[in-house]
């Protein structure tokens, strides 16, 4: 479902390279013909961009690290910019429109001067004043990302009252995951095989106990029989390695994109 906009994208980009695909070396009567081709126009730069930025945090002074930058481009103009740890701020997130400068550079409008300027590359941006090179991540880890926060909704074969306490999980570009079962917090990772399916490696914890019943231990047991992950609009689907479904999330919290249209912001950058 996600790497359908994708394919529409690529194909596009094919169409556009066989308009000038029949471009020859020129002659002195027969002037060269202006090459057209920009990263603005190759539409393979939407998407997600992560980048671990070590030691920028709070400078060498300090000692501290662990700053990031996460920074979604959408296809309709759009665009969204977390930094985190840096200059001893835990979050600044930005969002608004981005204008093309010559086709191969962006300028974030709205964002401060030292973050808003990426030349785009392939495959990564590289911010022009700090010097920051972000990669390009998978459009299903960009999407996990960009909700703040994924709250339970159905949890198969159990019946506990989701209303109140609700499981919840969040997720970053570096394929992280951090959350809360009811009754105890959780941190780990996940990981995609080669297909791009989605599987959880052992989360650790914290250890309190709850009085009131909780969906605690069915929670944390459903996140080890997760082999697949969809996205369907607002809402995140797991399912098993025999396609059933194991537990349904609906985004919350979300700084999603500037869009048209809020439907489907979840998924992907519109």
């Amino acid at each position: 479902m996600l790497n359908k906009k994708y394919s529409n994208i690529a194909a596009g980009l094919v169409l556009v390279m066989g308009m000038f695909g029949g471009l020859t070396a020129c002659t002195a009567s027969n002037p060269v013909s202006p090459d057209h081709h920009t990263s603005q126009i190759a539409l393979d730069w939407a998407g997600g961009y992560y980048s671990a930025l070590a030691g920028e945090s709070g400078g060498e002074s300090t000692g501290q690290t662990g700053g990031a930058v996460s920074l979604w481009l959408a296809p309709n103009g759009g665009y969204r910019l977390d930094i985190e740890n840096i200059k001893g701020i835990p979050r600044q997130s930005y969002t608004g429109k981005v204008k093309w400068l010559q086709g191969n550079e962006v300028d974030l409008l709205g964002a401060p001067p030292e973050y808003a300027r990426w030349r785009v590359q392939e495959n990564q941006l590289r911010n022009t004043a700090k010097g920051w090179t972000a990669k390009h991540v998978p459009p299903l880890v960009a999407a996990l990302a960009l909700p703040d926060q994924w709250t339970l909704t159905e949890l198969a074969d159990d019946h506990s009252d989701l209303t109140q306490k609700p499981p919840e999980l969040t997720f970053n570009m570096a394929q992280r995951v951090f959350g809360f079962d009811g009754c105890n917090r959780l941190m780990g990772s996940y990981q995609l095989d080669a297909d791009g399916k989605l599987s959880f490696k052992p989360l650790a914890g914290t250890e309190m106990a709850c009085m009131e019943p909780t969906p605690e231990r069915a929670f944390r047991a459903m996140l080890g029989h997760v082999a697949d992950a969809k996205i369907q609009g607002e809402s995140l689907v797991f399912f098993a390695a025999n396609g059933k479904k194991l537990a349904q999330f609906r985004a919350t919290s979300s700084h999603a994109l500037p869009s048209t249209s809020r439907q489907n912001n979840a998924s992907r950058p519109e």
